[in-house]
């Protein structure tokens, strides 16, 4: 029930406020309201399969693979925990005084839609339904970033349409080879019949699937969308599409790594993806003087760092990966809370231009370095627990290439973040007459952000635990698919 309950209620809260448009107060408090239920629904599910347990529910009463099934282990439940969680800031930060009444409006329950997508692709056990719900997210996603109404949000909406099209083709292609060699497209049914799947047909199924969720992952080369698409969304929806939009491409490649497994070549193409999206996406942003553009091409880059740890494989390489997205889903949301601030507050999205008088050197400067400090991977913020347990995964596989890659990326990275600080946070000479701070506002979201990213580092050590006992779990290869396939249900019994 509590699955249910987290797919449904978002759907069902975004009908009425579609069909019932309350005052925009009201339309505020709902989804806060709604954000915290999902929250408190997510941790049950969080505290139901932490000690390795699998819960299954079965539709129609027919079990799987002949029905469709939501299981939710360690893994699903840690990303469904995320989703809720940046739902209920990204509402805090939604205020119509600096986004507008109409876009915020506009803006609930279209979130609502695409938490809905994100969650069923989080607990579906089904590749197809993985599918639909890709798809959900997307429409979702289209729909937000037109929300602003500009040319640019138009325009900037053009390439995700085009490459998600592209992207989707190739999945579904890669489920029809799937489903002609394994007459299933269960992730747990696959897991046992396609280990006598002709090699060629599998390697050029799996590959579909990593060339798609790749693409949405926004690994390079297929990664232009990105920064053309998240600067022109209000940074409150930035922050969403940043912190966990992107990160459904990561789970999809987490949830059929046994699959991957079968391959090692394909681990190998992520391993190399991985990596080069690490330092090509940083060095882009190094150019960059536009804030949230800057930031965009930094998602590529950090994204890289957790499809390289995905593809090293081992019960190390996928603990990193999981530590380093709960990491990265903290960080760069509050980045962007803050380069909405610092473009309020300067009139100006251009870097260059930008005073550090207006700016101030208080809650905000703080806020910006816990945040720019831990993406580069500074003790003791959690971005140097996510690094260190990524490059520790590269040094047990001896990948030693690759761990050169990272370590230059973040050193990169921590000169784009000083880069932010230069113009916008340090004081430089003038000659003018300085100009009065532009008035502070309501940050609770970011506050509550900025406490969370301190929390992850000082628990490092459980947090890691429990993501090493979800890889575990999920590299078993036979707890999830005995769970799911033996759930109660019609059909013909599971042969053994």
């Amino acid at each position: 029930m509590t699955m249910l309950f987290l797919f449904c209620l978002p759907i069902f809260v975004a009908l009425i406020l579609w069909l019932w448009q309350p005052p925009l107060v009201w339309s505020r408090r709902v989804c806060l309201l709604t954000s915290a239920l999902l929250m408190g629904a997510a941790l049950l599910l969080l505290q139901e399969t932490r000690h390795g347990h699998i819960e299954v529910v079965t539709f129609g009463g027919w079990r799987p693979p002949y029905g469709i099934a939501f299981a939710a282990d360690a893994l699903s439940a840690l990303f469904v925990a995320l989703q809720t969680v940046l739902l209920g800031i990204v509402t805090l930060a939604l205020r119509p005084e600096l986004h507008g009444a109409l876009s915020v409006r506009r803006a609930h329950p279209l979130a609502l839609m695409l938490t809905a997508g994100l969650i069923g692709g989080f607990l579906t056990s089904d590749l197809f339904n993985l599918f639909v719900m890709f798809e959900a997210v997307l429409i979702s996603s289209y729909l937000l970033l037109q929300v602003p109404g500009t040319k640019r949000s138009i325009a900037g909406a053009l390439p995700v349409i085009v490459i998600n099209f592209i992207a989707s083709g190739l999945f579904l292609a890669g489920l029809g080879l799937l489903y002609g060699m394994a007459g299933s497209v269960n992730v747990a049914d696959l897991a046992e019949k396609l280990l006598d799947a002709p090699v060629g047909l599998r390697r050029t199924a799996l590959a579909m699937l990593v060339v798609a969720f790749g693409t949405k992952a926004a690994l390079v080369p297929l990664c232009f969308w990105m920064p053309a698409s998240y600067p022109t969304l209000a940074a409150p929806l930035a922050a969403l599409f940043a912190g966990i939009m992107t990160k459904l491409g990561v789970y999809a490649l987490l949830r059929i790594h046994p699959l991957l497994s079968m391959d090692e070549s394909l681990l190998t193409i992520l391993v190399w993806a991985g990596g080069l999206s690490a330092l090509f996406g940083v060095l882009a942003a190094l150019s960059q003087y536009e804030v949230r553009r800057l930031l965009s091409f930094h998602s590529v880059s950090q994204v890289g760092y957790i499809v390289a740890a995905l593809g090293l494989g081992g019960d190390l390489g996928l603990a990193a990966a999981l530590f380093f997205v709960l990491h990265h889903s903290l960080v760069k949301p509050s980045l962007y809370l803050v380069s909405d601030e610092l473009e309020r507050r300067n009139a100006t999205r251009d870097l260059r231009t930008m005073d550090f008088r207006k700016t101030g050197h208080g809650a905000l400067a703080l806020a910006f370095g816990v945040a720019a400090f831990s993406l580069a991977g500074l003790p003791p913020l959690s971005g140097f627990f996510g690094k260190l347990s990524v490059f520790r995964a590269a040094f047990e596989a001896e990948a030693f290439l690759l761990l050169t890659l990272l370590v230059v990326a973040s050193l990169f990275t921590l000169a784009s973040m000083l880069k932010i600080w230069r113009f916008a946070f340090a004081p430089r000479p003038a000659s003018e007459e300085a100009p009065a701070p532009a008035p502070g506002r309501d940050n609770r979201a970011l506050g509550l952000l900025v406490a969370l990213i301190l929390l992850l580092g000082f628990a490092a050590g459980p947090v890691y635990t429990y993501a090493l006992q979800a890889a575990q779990q999920t590299r078993d290869g036979s707890s999830y698919p005995s769970a799911v396939l033996d759930a109660p249900g019609m059909g013909p019994e599971r042969r053994s």
